[in-house]
């Protein structure tokens, strides 16, 4: 999946699994920077939707990150920095130099280069 198609990707399959926890059918929007415990998120939910996330995604996550990362967009952006960061850089970003200060737009512009040259 290119680069720049990879947080979409992410936060939907989140708000997929929150949406399951809330009992929200597919037409119901789950607003991403409202915390899902004022959604009516429980403790005990919380621990179902991690579940289900770390089966997921393959990697282990604490409880406390759904807790210190009480939105959508909060933990998305966790997900994406602590926990899966090896698929959201690239380059020397990968190898834990971290990202410089134009790295999404370069991302972009990477992937359209690929995706031209492979027409």
């Amino acid at each position: 999946m290119p680069l720049s198609e990879r947080r979409a990707a992410l936060e939907s399959l989140v708000v997929t699994e929150f949406k399951r926890e809330l009992m929200m059918d597919e037409t119901d929007v789950l607003p991403h920077h409202e915390s899902y415990f004022e959604l009516g998120l429980t403790s005990l939910g919380a621990t179902d939707t991690r579940t289900r996330l770390e089966r997921e995604i393959g990697r282990p996550m604490d409880s406390a990150h759904l807790f210190n990362n009480p939105t959508v967009g909060h933990l998305v952006d966790f997900l994406m920095t602590e926990v899966l960061p090896e698929f959201f850089t690239t380059g020397p970003e990968a190898a834990g130099d971290g990202p410089g200060p134009d790295a999404p737009t370069k991302d972009l512009v990477d992937d359209m280069l690929r995706e031209l040259y492979r027409s």
